[in-house]
């Protein structure tokens, strides 16, 4: 048996490598801190035997060793912002975790992420995790390795132009959208806790004797956590929505380059 593999097939196999090993180390779920760094370049492969077994990947032309790596580094590059286009979607669960930890008093009440390097709030970190719990369980998560699959199609290996008006301008867009979203997340404990602000309102205007300052801390937590719970029945939906924002700004900006 043969086992000889020529040198333009293993170099157009490398290019292939690169961008599945930038976009490993940025995307959501496959970029996680409590993955293996070993594991990690297991998928990376894996990914990468896939997509070259099933795509034919033409290599560019070039001429030195040094124009060989400058086409990396581009691969590199396209998954690296992949990867990290694809992660900013996952923080809109950090500012919706914020607004609802504002409004039912646990803002103080914070935890260290590893994953991101920064302390979040302990209802942002509630809901990452189930939503990747989520993710992994409907395997959503497939959709992430297929817009890297797809990248390939739509940006052939070697062949990459950026088109810096056009990722700019979805960049606002979405940096507009950004809020809202996580507005709209959060927006079940914000209308709960402003119907619970008018009740105590109204308490204290007809009863001032008494101290609704001290009472209405502890219906806050107790109506959150209540309107919380129920929520958690729609975190399945908030994991779809992602997904979806995911993939479209995925296509949007890939159009784009």
């Amino acid at each position: 048996m043969d086992f000889t593999v020529s040198t333009l097939a293993l170099e157009a196999f490398l290019l292939v490598v690169a961008r599945s090993a930038g976009f490993c180390a940025t995307a959501p779920l496959l970029s996680h801190k409590s993955i293996n760094s070993r594991l990690k370049v297991l998928i990376a492969a894996c990914i990468s035997i896939s997509v070259y077994s099933s795509m034919d990947i033409a290599l560019p032309e070039y001429e030195t060793v040094l124009g060989f790596s400058f086409l990396i580094l581009k691969e590199l590059a396209v998954g690296l912002s992949l990867g990290f286009i694809s992660s900013i979607t996952m923080t809109l669960l950090v500012m919706a975790g914020e607004f609802i930890d504002r409004e039912i008093g646990f803002t103080m009440a914070t935890t260290f992420d590893s994953n991101i390097g920064a302390s979040v709030t302990i209802t942002a970190e509630l809901y990452d995790k189930l939503v990747y719990v989520v993710i992994l369980i409907t395997n959503l998560h497939f959709y992430i390795i297929t817009a890297l699959a797809q990248s390939f199609l739509l940006i052939p290996v070697g062949r990459v132009s950026v088109n810096m008006t056009g990722i700019a301008t979805h960049a606002i867009r979405f940096m507009g959208q950004y809020f809202s979203i996580g507005f709209r997340i959060a927006m079940p404990i914000f209308l709960g806790a402003t119907i619970i602000n008018v009740i105590l309102g109204v308490l204290t205007k007809s009863s001032p004797q008494m101290n609704m300052f001290s009472i209405g801390i502890q219906i806050k937590v107790l109506g959150g956590l209540l309107i919380m719970t129920i929520a958690i029945l729609f975190v399945p939906n908030i994991a779809n929505f992602l997904m979806e924002r995911m993939q479209e700004m995925l296509r949007t900006v890939i159009g784009d380059i």
